[in-house]
């Protein structure tokens, strides 16, 4: 009878262990999971996943309306172990709509009913679009050229804002002078052909305004320019670029200058962007501008938005677009803030060389290249008239000259347009000042 007993317990031990441990009592529920920032518009469906060790047999979701419950989904079958939905929400007129969601696994565990798991979402029903119209901007704007615009954006559970051109170019809004008030300096990219802008407003509900901004077209005449490179500037220019940069120096000179010219070119061009990118006032309620002039009394050798095609030994070997002007003077000639502002950066950016950026407000940065010295530290604040640096020939440049570039949220722009007092007083101050009347006390 003993031995019995032992028997029966060895067994009921046996049974427990194979409970226990068996993948098919396994006893970890399902992951529930809702993708939402807790606001619908009703219009966008919202995403669940489900996901579970052993497999998916039930899942449900209902939606509560002011107390009132509405079985949205529910499945029963075998689903595997991950299952992905898109739930359409009703149209309700409440405010809130609470969702639950119950799912349970294909485990044997809880007396073969297997793992259930619940989770309670609650969602803010927002189906307002956020108002969004545009205020007041500039007449036209050209290809390489920059304009301004004030507009009002406003919605109570805004989530972004910002002026989108051709679909791909975001320029962030500053707020200026009241509430709900925006203003933003916006560039046509100078390899882009045409020109689109909207301003863009988007709640976190997912209702989204666009209104377009009407500006007309004005068409510069960027020139073209052939430009021999040889043996010298290979050795001395191109290769020791390459090497400062830790980027591998192919065997031919062709290579070389492609790998500079096109390849080091993208990351100076990218490192710029960076460092032009950022708008660092949390609010703006004026914007005044001197015209632009970092070199007096100096000859212009090369033209913003020139088409530039390279040539070794008469065959062309590649292309680039020219991002400021060249101006020259003498040798280590100063050069002069023309506005105030803050300095940004200050460092050796490969082809541009030794390169100042100055901060102006308004996401509007400007760029001296090639400079020989530095006479200003970073974080300075400089004023109209003072010596920031002095002309040199560092990086690519074929001998001693300014490389002077103006950049709107990293997008460079035509420096012939802020260098025009009355261009400046035309198209973005009596811009900016005329809006206030338009907003009003």
């Amino acid at each position: 009878m003993k031995k019995i007993w032992i028997f029966i317990l060895v067994l009921i031990i046996a049974a427990g262990g194979f409970v226990w441990f068996s993948p098919i009592f396994e006893r970890i529920p399902p992951e529930i999971k809702v993708n939402s920032n807790g606001f619908t518009n009703l219009k966008n469906p919202i995403k669940i996943s489900i996901n579970d060790n052993r497999g998916i047999k039930y899942y449900s979701v209902t939606a509560l309306i002011n107390g009132n419950a509405k079985v949205l989904v529910k499945k029963s079958g075998n689903f595997g172990k991950s299952i992905s939905l898109d739930v359409k929400l009703p149209q309700i007129a409440s405010k809130k709509i609470k969702l639950i969601i119950d799912a349970v696994d294909t485990s044997e565990w809880n007396w073969f009913a297997g793992n259930e798991a619940k989770k309670e979402v609650t969602l803010k029903v927002d189906t307002i679009a956020p108002d969004a119209e545009i205020v007041n901007n500039s007449y036209a704007i050209g290809n390489g050229g920059s304009a301004a615009v004030v507009v009002k954006v406003a919605d109570a559970n805004l989530k972004a804002a910002y002026i989108l051109v051709d679909n791909k170019y975001k320029f962030k809004l500053t707020p200026f002078y009241k509430k709900n008030y925006y203003v933003a300096l916006i560039a046509w990219p100078v390899k882009e052909k045409t020109f689109e802008a909207n301003l863009v407003a988007i709640d976190y509900a997912g209702n989204k305004s666009i209104a377009h901004i009407p500006l007309y077209w004005r068409h510069y005449k960027y020139p073209d320019a052939k430009i021999i490179i040889d043996d010298n500037y290979i050795k001395n220019k191109a290769i020791p670029i390459l090497q400062k940069m830790n980027v591998s120096v192919p065997n031919d000179p062709v290579s070389v200058f492609k790998k500079e010219n096109e390849y080091v070119r993208k990351l100076n061009n990218e490192e710029i962007y960076k460092l032009t990118s950022k708008i660092y006032e949390d609010k703006i309620n004026s914007f005044s501008l001197a015209a632009f002039n970092p070199l007096p009394g100096s000859l212009l050798e090369a033209y913003f938005g020139e088409r530039r095609h390279y040539f070794y030994k008469n065959k062309l070997i590649s292309n680039s677009i020219h991002l400021g002007i060249d101006v020259a003077k003498i040798k280590r000639a100063k050069i002069y803030a023309s506005n105030y502002g803050k300095v940004a950066a200050e460092k050796w950016i490969g082809i541009y060389g030794n390169t100042l950026i100055i901060y102006h407000n308004l996401g509007l940065y400007s760029l001296y290249a090639h400079t020989s010295e530095f006479d200003v530290p970073v974080g300075a604040s400089v004023r109209r008239g003072e010596v920031i640096a002095r002309t040199g020939n560092t990086g690519g440049a074929i001998g001693d000259h300014l490389h002077f570039g103006l950049y709107i949220q990293g997008i460079a722009v035509n420096p012939f347009e802020w260098m025009d007092r009355n261009w400046i007083r035309v198209n973005i101050i009596n811009i900016i000042n005329s809006s206030k009347r338009l907003i009003g006390k």
